[in-house]
């Protein structure tokens, strides 16, 4: 299940990666919720094998592309993993809430449009604003 699941969430990051890089934390949030079983497995590491090729495979290829998206939200090299690690944590951190229905917005709100509003919003003043981007 973990590999399946890495498998097609890799698959709809670099569908993302391809449009927009601001789309990537989108497709993260919206991935999660419309495939929410493997989403739950995939972060859970003590429910499968990590050096099941499979998933290891299909894993790095979701990594390159948050680390990718991420480096290039960067204000510079020297800041790459921290806002790699700061875009992770704001993806998963925003689709933990939207499940588990913490979010008053959870109830009939477009997940969609509040992620993106809000990863621009962060990511944007890390820039100098959110409509440079």
């Amino acid at each position: 299940m973990a590999a399946e699941g890495f498998t097609m969430f890799a698959d709809t990051l670099e569908r993302a990666a391809t449009a927009d890089v601001w789309e990537v934390g989108v497709a993260y949030v919206r991935f999660a919720i419309d495939h929410r079983p493997h989403f739950e497995v995939m972060f859970r590491p003590e429910l499968y094998r990590v050096d099941d090729p499979s998933v290891r495979s299909a894993h790095e290829r979701a990594a390159a592309v948050l680390v990718s998206s991420a480096r290039s939200l960067s204000p510079g090299p020297e800041h790459d993993r921290m806002t790699t690690i700061a875009a992770w944590s704001l993806a998963q951190g925003f689709t933990s809430l939207w499940l588990s229905g913490a979010l008053p917005e959870s109830a009939g709100g477009d997940p969609e449009a509040l992620a993106r509003s809000m990863i621009r919003l962060v990511f944007g003043a890390m820039r100098g604003g959110p409509a440079d981007r």
